[in-house]
């Protein structure tokens, strides 16, 4: 039987350099998972977006800086859910970027496996060798693949040339290098910031230079970030919640100089809090706000706020690590509370406010 002959599909036309590999190379891909979340953690959380834990964010940090030193990028994308854009914001700050949202490559909603035959190569199911899936017998994964590939050849092509990252979640990633390496019957798993790196070369071809790479967690004790008080330990590593961490909104105390500010913010008001004295203030505050951020380095406390508001479903309020410069455009919020001895920021906070007045300070008690 004759083959069918291959089609001719156009290369795009890449623009090469040298950036001394020994070879021109166009576009640059790294891959990254993004940062421990609070679901790959806190086994009976339900959120439809959760950010990272404090080992999360400590993750972030370390492949933020590992890549400003060993990884320059021109651009780094993201996913829009919270995991995916806390990583991207940390490394994008070490090299002085922002962080590009990009629709489609959002992990799947659901489980696709049982509709993925089992495969092993020197035993091939029966009568199937080339398994291709298929909408009509693997809607589920077929739907999720279609949107991260239109995702992918989007990157691809506004950056041609560049060198991108994307960061992204295991199940898009897993999609995502099995693009590739142009292999349909390949899972991969991705450690959280494990970096993955391809090189566009001069031979116009894709060369994987690396898959997984972590040695920038060496030395990163997860032991060392402690969980929320009330989650209890399973034996498997995980850990749960008991049935109500929080009743309401309305069970949440808030620091004595800021309680009054519930009242005083509307619905459409933008909030920033900046080192704030508790994990709780914020939330109590911003839960009836049109949309908060919360700025902060300490991650522990990041991690107990950012697991009420997950479980409030709080979608509007944002939680980051703080970053320099703060990552947003002049007079954005309508109130910014901060400590009365932040003084290092006092430019940096009427710069964000709309007014000076609407810059708050607090004491400690």
């Amino acid at each position: 039987m004759t083959p069918e002959p291959t089609r001719d599909i156009p290369i795009p036309d890449i623009p090469l350099e040298d950036r001394g590999y020994g070879y021109k190379v166009g576009t640059e891909l790294y891959l990254v998972r993004h940062g421990e979340s609070m679901t790959n953690t806190y086994r009976n959380l339900v959120a439809y977006d959760p950010n990272l834990t404090a080992l999360g964010w400590a993750q972030a940090l370390r492949v933020g800086a590992w890549m400003a030193e060993h990884a320059r990028v021109d651009v780094v994308v993201t996913s829009p859910l919270r995991r995916a854009h806390s990583t991207a914001l940390a490394i994008a700050h070490a090299q002085g970027l922002q962080p590009v949202v990009v629709p489609g490559l959002e992990e799947f909603s659901r489980s696709f496996w049982d509709e993925l035959p089992a495969h092993h190569p020197t035993r091939p199911w029966p009568g199937r060798t080339d398994w291709t899936p298929t909408f009509e017998q693997h809607p589920t994964f077929v739907a999720f693949r279609e949107r991260v590939h239109a995702a992918l050849a989007e990157i691809l092509d506004r950056y041609s040339g560049r060198r991108i990252c994307i960061v992204s979640h295991g199940g898009t990633m897993g999609v995502l290098l099995a693009a590739m390496v142009g292999a349909v019957q390949l899972s991969a798993w991705n450690e959280n910031t494990g970096i993955s790196h391809f090189i566009w070369t001069e031979w116009q071809r894709w060369l994987l230079h690396y898959v997984n790479r972590t040695e920038h967690l060496v030395g990163l004790v997860p032991s060392s970030y402690a969980r929320v008080p009330e989650a209890q330990a399973d034996e498997d590593g995980l850990w749960s919640l008991p049935d109500k961490v929080i009743g309401s909104w309305s069970d949440l105390p808030a620091h004595p100089e800021l309680a009054f500010l519930s009242n005083r913010l509307r619905r459409s008001d933008r909030a920033l809090f900046v080192h704030p004295p508790d994990p709780i203030t914020p939330l109590r505050i911003a839960i009836r706000s049109g949309g908060a951020v919360i700025l902060s380095d300490d991650l522990e406390q990041l991690e107990q706020g950012e697991l009420r508001r997950a479980v409030l479903n709080a979608n509007h309020i944002r939680y980051q690590y703080l970053f320099r410069p703060v990552p947003y455009p002049d007079h954005e919020f309508d109130l910014v509370v901060a400590p009365a001895d932040c003084h290092q920021l006092d430019d940096e906070l009427l710069r964000l406010a709309k007014s000076p007045d609407a810059v708050i300070r607090w004491h400690d008690n």
